[in-house]
């Protein structure tokens, strides 16, 4: 190992299956795909200088271009989708890959356009939710405030609500809502009609406490007179017989008394003038006076006329009934004192000499308060005042009132419109979530199907190409959607061989090295088993194909199993420029082989140089021979029981060979060849039961073995060569001294 050459430009790898190719292509696909080998220990060595540990993060190490073509590649080339009658066939690199991701997608997508439908019902929903809501408020709004006079609400609709909604803030909700009351007085505001002017009232100010005054000065003056007692004690009498008095003297005098018509005394004439002097006629036009004074006042009073509430606007009819209510009361109690005050004047002048005071009459009522009787008119006014300025403003008084119940109703229907705009909210976020995850899945479906579209290629190209790789034209493609419809003989195919898809994927294999995307002189290509299950016509043009499209190549390593397909390899390798140069690192070409070594139950692949009698000879058997010969001749514990593992499967393709050009007549298993052969019956049987026994196809595996009959591998070799010799001896010699004389050479080198 340590003396192996290193890759050239070309290096073709030969080896059974099971010997480790499909590992050793691996590891360069995970250099392709930049995957990190989890498993084992890897070290990649490139340019003889760069090193790199497979366990890296292999995305940020720069890398050669690197293509592979193995099994792998196969399987996720070509992938059949759709009717299991007539499958859709998808062709391109990592297509298994990107039609799975697509079948992925479009189970995703149905779950989401589900979810879509569902979240866009909910979103609607919530939509009509708000939207009767804003409907049927402000219809309400409409019919509350339509109004004649201010017609803004007379087409009010639910763009205005949410408008007007809008422009309301949480914290100023609380400062719009009104109280019922309040309603009714907007209300009738709203609902008013426009009224006449009404005039202030007007009242003059008094001193009531100056007429109480005035009136306890008169009633408690003294009179000096010569007094009639009769009079006195019965003052009608002497208001009687004052005012006949007055009747019989002056311009009136009279000797006969007017009623009586009896003369009348002078003396009785003085005495009475006496008793009615001049200041008791003073003081009694002195009481006159005053009282007429307070009928005057309390005249005023009577008189004040406040304004009728039908005479108001409906909403300044409570608060004028309230003050007008109050001032009525202070003006009648005003006016009942006055009256009261006018009595004791009258009485005190009917009857002069009797003591009255107000103490006695009229003490319990208080005097009238002129300040508050002024407030109230003062009240009245205001409110007359707010009539007139309506009367005045009427149009901004009916504004203002719709306004002021707007947005109370506004501000009542505030937390219930924003749970309804909230839930909106909420579907539209989880509506457009769901629909941009809807396209974007949709997008990276149209992104993967792009890439599928882009491997795709004309199906009369393909046609012609694969008809000449097949050697036949029962096979061909027809572009539907992305993919193919494949036909075999005119009917559609369901399963395509392993041939054919081997067939199929090197195609598009050797088709994609042509693209601009790869320069394939700096490239590094690997092909592992390029004609596995393939016929050898298709084999030729498997190697003609890929020796076009790879002679370029940066680097380029075959593998193979196939004796066949590693003949006209090598035979390519062997003719190229300067491959027959004597100093081996300046040929451009490099031979290998993997074998398969078992110890202590592991198997391990090696990578050798590759046996001279492969490189150098046409056909496998002397390869076989040689190995034969070896296990034959070894000394008895030179080798361990696990390296015979592999042997029966040599030795039955080393019969296989011989025996099909000693007897190519003969049809039939290995069975019937041998049975043909002259040679010792026992011995014949003894051989035919080990290959039996362990040799299966072309596949070198570990299987439970007896080791009691492995153990006989040295001595069935040798029987084999005995039987060889015994048939053909001049073949057997000739055969010796080719694996002699190479192995020589081998020791020389």
């Amino acid at each position: 190992m340590n003396n192996l050459q290193t890759f050239g430009q070309f290096n073709l790898i030969y080896g059974w299956n099971g010997s480790g190719k499909t590992t050793l292509s691996s590891l360069f696909r995970n250099l392709q795909q930049r995957l990190t080998v989890v498993e084992g220990e890897v070290e990649f060595e490139i340019d003889c200088s760069n090193r790199i540990s497979a366990h890296e993060d292999l995305s940020t190490v720069t890398l050669p271009t690197i293509r592979v073509f193995n099994r792998d590649f196969i399987e996720s080339t070509i992938i059949a989708a759709g009717d299991l009658m007539e499958p859709i066939y998808y062709i391109g690199e990592n297509a298994a890959e990107e039609i799975r991701q697509v079948d992925t997608l479009n189970n995703e997508l149905g779950e989401v356009e589900q979810q879509v439908t569902s979240a866009d019902a909910e979103r609607r929903q919530a939509e009509r939710n708000l939207d009767q809501f804003c409907i049927d408020k402000a219809k309400a709004i409409k019919e509350l405030l339509i109004n004649s006079v201010v017609t803004n609400f007379n087409n009010y609709d639910k763009a205005q609500f949410k408008q007007a909604l809008e422009m309301l803030d949480k914290e100023s909700v609380s400062s719009h809502l009104l109280s019922d009351e309040q309603k009714v007085v907007y209300r009738r505001q709203k609902d008013s009609q426009p009224k006449g002017n009404i005039s202030n009232i007007e009242c003059e100010d008094f001193d009531f406490q100056a007429f109480k005054n005035n009136v306890e000065r008169l009633l408690s003056r003294p009179i000096t007179s010569q007094i009639i007692q009769e009079l006195v004690d019965y003052p009608e009498i002497g208001v009687w017989v004052q005012k006949g008095l007055i009747l019989h003297t002056g311009q009136h005098e009279s000797a006969t008394c007017r009623f009586c018509d009896q003369n009348l005394p002078m003396e009785r004439i003085q005495r009475l003038e006496a008793h009615f002097n001049d200041t008791l006629t003073a003081y009694q036009s002195e009481l006159s006076h005053l009282s007429s004074q307070v009928k005057a006042q309390r005249q005023d009073l009577i008189e004040v006329k406040i304004p009728e509430s039908s005479r108001l606007y409906d909403h300044l009819v409570k608060d004028m009934e309230l003050v007008s209510n109050n001032a009525r009361q202070l003006l009648e109690d005003a006016s009942n004192y006055l009256e009261l005050i006018n009595n004791l004047l009258l009485r005190k002048k009917d009857a002069p000499f009797e003591t009255i005071t107000i103490e006695d009459d009229i003490d319990s009522i208080s005097v009238p308060e002129n300040t508050e009787i002024v407030k109230a008119i003062e009240e009245i006014n205001a409110i007359v005042d707010k009539h007139n300025m309506t009367t005045v403003n009427f149009t901004e008084e009916i504004k203002t009132a719709c306004k002021s119940l707007e947005q109370s109703y506004l501000a009542e229907n505030f937390e219930e419109y924003h749970r309804l705009c909230e839930s909106v909210n909420s579907a539209k976020t989880v509506s457009n979530e769901l629909n941009n995850k809807k396209n974007e899945i949709s997008e990276n479906i149209k992104s993967i199907q792009s890439k599928i579209r882009e491997h795709q290629r004309p199906a009369e190209e393909l046609n012609k190409e694969l008809s000449c790789y097949l050697g036949h034209s029962d096979l061909q493609l027809e572009v539907k959607e992305l993919g193919y419809k494949l036909t075999r003989s005119g009917k559609p195919v369901t399963n395509l061989s392993e041939g054919e898809k081997t067939a199929i994927a090197f195609l598009y294999f050797l088709k994609a090295l042509s693209d601009n995307s790869v320069d394939i002189s700096k490239s590094i290509i690997v092909i592992d088993d390029p004609v596995s299950s393939l016929d050898s016509n298709s084999l030729f043009s498997a190697f003609s194909y890929m020796k076009e499209q790879t002679k370029d190549a940066g680097q380029l390593l075959i593998f193979t199993h196939n004796f066949t397909f590693f003949n006209l390899v090598k035979h390519w390798f062997h003719n190229l420029k300067y491959q027959r140069r004597k100093d081996l690192d300046q040929r451009p070409a490099r031979f290998y082989m993997l074998k398969v070594k078992v110890m202590n139950g592991h198997r391990d692949a090696v990578l050798t140089a590759i046996d001279p009698l492969l490189e150098q000879y046409q056909s496998e058997y002397h390869y076989l021979f040689k190995c034969v010969l070896n296990v034959a001749n070894q000394n008895n514990g030179e080798e361990s029981l696990e390296s015979y593992y592999g042997m029966p499967n040599v030795a039955r393709r080393f019969m296989e060979a011989f025996t099909a050009f000693r007897y190519p007549d003969i049809r039939g298993d290995l069975y019937k060849k041998i049975g043909e052969i002259e040679f010792d019956e026992d011995k014949k049987t003894r051989i035919l039961r080990f290959l039996n026994t362990y040799s299966h196809s072309e596949t070198i595996a570990v299987t439970a073995h007896d080791p009691s009959l492995l153990s006989e591998t040295k001595s069935v070799f040798q029987q084999l060569l005995e039987l060889v010799q015994e048939c053909d001896p001049e073949h057997f010699n000739r055969m010796v001294k080719i694996c002699v004389s190479t192995e020589e050479e081998n020791d020389d080198a």
